[in-house]
Order: C-alpha cells, then structure tokens, then sequence
C-alpha cells in the first residue's frame, strides 16, 4: 500500500496570501498526486507580517479543503496559526474530512532566523490518510530526535518535515535528514522553500530519503514539483532488515543520576 507525494518547492509571495493560494490551486490542478506538500509559512510567506492575515489564511483554508473534497486529496502547508494567546507557525494538514493542525514545537532562536514572534507549540501530532500515517514537523524540529522516535514508536510510516531552510544552515539539514530516517526506519519528506526574505535566501533541495537513509529523490534549488511514491511494504522491510527499534530498551531510567 502507497501513496503518491508532490514535494511542491514553491517560492512564496510575501504577504500575499491570494497568490501563495492560486500556487496551491495550480498545482493540485496541473499534477495528479495523493498528498501535495508545501514548505513552511507557506501560505502567507516567512516573513510576513502575520498579524494582518488571519481572515486571509481562513479563507485559504476553506477553499483549499473544498479542493481536498472534490479531488479526495490531502494538502499540507505552512501557516500562521491564530489563538488566543498569540500566533504558532502551524503545519495544517488539510484532508476532505477535517484540518490537522501541528504547532512546531521548537521555533528557530538562531541568528537572522529568529522566530520570537511565535508561541511554541505543546504537543506532536500524527495523522492518517488513505492507509498511511504521517509524522509533522517544522524546520528546527529536525535536530530533536525525540520528537521523530517518537512518531516511529506510534507506527508512523513517514515524517514530513517542511522548512523555511537559509543556506547556512543547508550542511547541517544534510547530515541529519538522513540520520533521521535511519535511526527510525521510517521515510523523511523534506520540503523547503526556495527564493528569499529580507536577508535570507533559501536553498531548496527539497526530498524523499528512504527509511534506511538513502536519498530516493532530491529536487534542485529552484521552484519545482516532483512527484515520489511512498509504500508501507518497504518501511515494513526495513524494520525487518534492521532491528534496532525492536531492540530499543525501556527498562532503563535515561536521566542520568545527579540531574
């Protein structure tokens, strides 16, 4: 049992929620897939001014769940989340019958890619859709192994991590994009946006890497779409070939002493 994924590495209007959304519109038109993906604060821009779009990113969602019913697909894309107690930068999970909602968990404190603005969010989150389970993500959630063990502990057959990745910190998303995959034996979705704000430029190089770390798929640095097909048999392989989530102890108290 699989599925087909469209990695949508899109670049995004600033502010402009109408033209992110035609985007969207486009490519569940133009491209036959189960799950379309977009990168992160997609639907408004990384960078925006995100206060001023709540009754934009609404509208977004409504219609894109119209298209999720008509078509049976499911759309997952990045945007500002709006509760009462201030704004999240969300994965929205956008199915024919509900919205999904991920909150990352580890808003970015790093340099020019500061997110100060965001609430953290309090809980991961698990979803499925036509026979298979999905782990979300955002950005710096990757460099936390906890969250993405986790998942694969729950059955998740692949982790989706979408990003808005500046190009310093591209090595570092090599090195541990695999590493995720293979310490889980799970598929990792990545996908990044490209283009810029203010005075980040991102890298793209959006992907599908195999649950034994092998890289399936990798798109290059500027705007495309490329379809990747994902199947439960071979993540179920995987966990035959290697063991070691089998063999992952629990009788052990991981704090060590003194803390």
């Amino acid at each position: 049992m699989g599925l087909r994924l469209a990695l949508c590495q899109y670049q995004a209007e600033i502010g402009d929620v109408g033209a992110n959304l035609n985007k969207i519109m486009t490519a569940v038109s133009q491209t036959k897939a189960d799950v379309y993906i977009f990168p992160e604060l997609f639907l408004t821009g990384y960078g925006a001014d995100y206060s001023s779009l709540s009754e934009d990113v609404q509208y977004a969602v409504d219609k894109i769940r119209l298209w999720c019913l008509e078509k049976d697909v499911a759309v997952l894309v990045g945007a500002p989340s709006y509760r009462s107690n201030g704004i999240r930068n969300s994965l929205l999970f956008i199915t024919p019958g509900d919205t999904a909602r991920y909150d990352k968990l580890y808003p970015t404190s790093i340099g020019i890619c500061n997110e100060k603005e965001f609430i953290r969010g309090d809980k991961p989150m698990l979803c499925p859709f036509k026979g298979m389970t999905f782990g979300l993500s955002v950005g710096y959630d990757i460099f936390f192994p906890e969250v993405f063990s986790n998942y694969a502990l729950a059955c998740a057959d692949l982790n989706i991590c979408i990003a808005a990745s500046a190009a310093q910190s591209k090595p570092y998303y090599d090195r541990i994009l695999p590493a995720r995959s293979l310490e889980n034996l799970i598929y990792t979705v990545f996908v990044n946006s490209v283009g810029s704000s203010g005075d980040l430029k991102f890298y793209g190089t959006s992907g599908l890497i195999g649950p034994l770390g092998d890289t399936i798929s990798e798109l290059g640095s500027g705007e495309e779409i490329r379809c990747v097909y994902v199947d439960k048999d071979v993540v179920a392989n995987a966990r035959k070939e290697r063991k070691h989530l089998d063999d992952r102890r629990i009788d052990i108290n991981w704090r060590p002493d003194g803390l």
